[in-house]
């Protein structure tokens, strides 16, 4: 596995794999980088794309349509910005999605 934080990690393996409605990514990267972090799978989300829908990429990292003039997800997922070795954490190349009421 490279060297990657939750987010980078299950966004990569849920392009390449897909999501079966379970946290089948959260729980491998879990196993393999942080199996003390019992609590995980609690406070992600029900499966793995509801973990990925509480994230966004970070503002400095999406692209302008020039068609649309939105910002949108690059077309390549970009490098990990790295965490440390067991942290279950995002790196900075993520914001958490603000919930407006």
């Amino acid at each position: 596995m490279r060297a990657e934080c939750l987010l980078c990690f299950t966004t990569r393996q849920v392009a390449d794999e897909g999501c079966d409605d379970t946290l089948r990514w959260v729980e491998l990267f879990r196993e393999l980088r942080s199996p003390t972090a019992t609590g995980l799978e609690k406070r992600v989300g029900a499966c793995d794309c509801a973990t990925l829908a509480r994230w966004t990429l970070a503002r400095h990292l999406l692209v302008r349509d020039v068609r649309t003039d939105e910002l949108e997800p690059p077309p390549e997922a970009p490098r990990c910005a790295g965490v440390g070795a067991t942290s279950t954490r995002p790196c900075a190349n993520w914001d958490r999605v603000r919930v407006t009421r």
